[in-house]
């Protein structure tokens, strides 16, 4: 093969051949244009030829993977006579038209009442606002494993738009990674790939409250970013249901590696996750997980704020207006830090154990502070004062 000519280089060629053809081009004319394909091409061994073809084949494939539209096409030379595979790459497909945003030129302007042309995306006031505010929190944030892609949509967004709708950074914002805020990014870098190629993955998963870890094979149908926490949805074959895995109890997923072109399966038609978006993080354990039946007690009136907002199903309202609400609870440690949050104005009636974790809870919250105020008191003894 020619010296020094790279991948990266031999797809350059490719593409400036093609691009440069208006009508296909058979696979022969390929092979003596393309520099990295020539040389040994136009040799008289056959097993250089096929070696050669191989390459190209790959070269296609791994280019259509990239977003290049490289189409085969039939093709009859000789007038008619013979039939061969031919290739094109067509201006209209390659070169994208560009994108531009239309917004009103003030936030709380109409939007415009006509039709966008070709190529241009009218938008409203409201809907730039949460896009770009939306955008810029996911950029900020150093551990977010869509922190690339935001950065790229972020200059998109706001090269059209007037100064009007730029919302305020978050460069004062400090941000702090949780321990392991790496390997969870690593994981669900390897998950939505998986997910975009339609790859099964495996992985071996801790149970919490079995404490027991197993090895799943999972057809993945989403990935869910829910209070602080990434979960996975999709179909366990070790289990044959619809499953929810948080990727911060996995260890060492990976990609089927078998047929790389071709999908594992398909994402059922009726599958939304809009039904896990709105769940509480107490629900959106492993269907594994232990369910517990927790009966909470809300003073009034926070019992009509539970009400209200749907949490937790009415079992009974005392004369006073408190209520008694049951929970289906999957992960305790959200839900008892959300009890807690409540400033008893919200106990836990049963069952024992789980009233038991709430009270350890609070003394551990309770613990941190004093400590916290104990350190600031030390530290401000010994920086003596106003006589020291």
């Amino acid at each position: 093969m020619t010296e020094g000519i790279s991948k990266t280089q031999r797809w350059l060629d490719l593409i400036a051949f093609l691009v440069g053809r208006k009508v296909p081009v058979e696979v022969d004319r390929i092979m003596e244009a393309v520099p990295a394909y020539a040389e040994k091409y136009t040799e008289a061994d056959e097993k250089a030829r096929q070696t050669v073809r191989r390459m190209f084949e790959r070269d296609k494939d791994e280019l259509k993977k990239l977003g290049i539209p490289i189409e085969t096409v039939d093709l009859t030379i000789n007038y008619g006579a013979e039939a061969v595979k031919a290739y094109r790459l067509s201006n209209r497909d390659f070169y994208l038209p560009y994108l531009k945003l239309i917004a009103p030129e003030e936030a709380d302007a109409p939007p415009q009442p006509q039709p966008p042309k070709a190529g241009q995306v009218y938008l409203s006031a409201t809907d730039v606002g949460i896009v770009h505010d939306a955008l810029s929190r996911v950029s900020w944030v150093p551990s977010s494993p869509l922190k690339r892609e935001a950065d790229s949509a972020l200059r998109k967004l706001t090269f059209d738009l007037s100064d009007s709708y730029r919302q305020p950074d978050f460069a004062s914002v400090l941000y702090v990674d949780r321990p392991g805020a790496g390997e969870i990014r690593s994981r669900v870098r390897t998950l939505s790939d998986a997910l975009l190629a339609r790859k099964r993955v495996r992985f071996t998963y801790h149970g919490i409250r079995r404490g027991e870890d197993t090895e799943r094979d999972v057809a993945p149908y989403g990935l869910l970013f829910q209070r602080g926490q990434w979960y996975l949805i999709g179909h366990d074959s070790t289990r044959d249901a619809l499953r929810v895995f948080r990727v911060g109890r996995m260890e060492e997923p990976r990609a089927n590696t078998k047929a790389p072109k071709k999908p594992d399966y398909e994402i059922p038609e009726g599958f939304s996750l809009d039904e896990y978006r709105d769940r509480d993080a107490w629900e959106l354990g492993s269907d594994d997980d232990e369910t517990l039946d927790a009966r909470v007690l809300f003073e009034f009136p926070t019992s009509l704020w539970a009400d209200r907002n749907g949490y937790g199903a009415l079992q009974e309202e005392l004369p006073d207006g408190s209520q008694v609400r049951s929970f289906q609870v999957r992960q305790v440690n959200p839900f008892l830090r959300w009890i807690l949050s409540l400033e008893g104005r919200a106990r836990i009636a049963a069952p024992a154990a789980l009233a038991a974790g709430l009270g350890s809870l609070a003394r551990e919250v309770l613990a941190v502070y004093e400590a916290s105020a104990a350190a600031a008191s030390a530290g401000a003894i010994s920086t003596g004062g106003p006589d020291a």
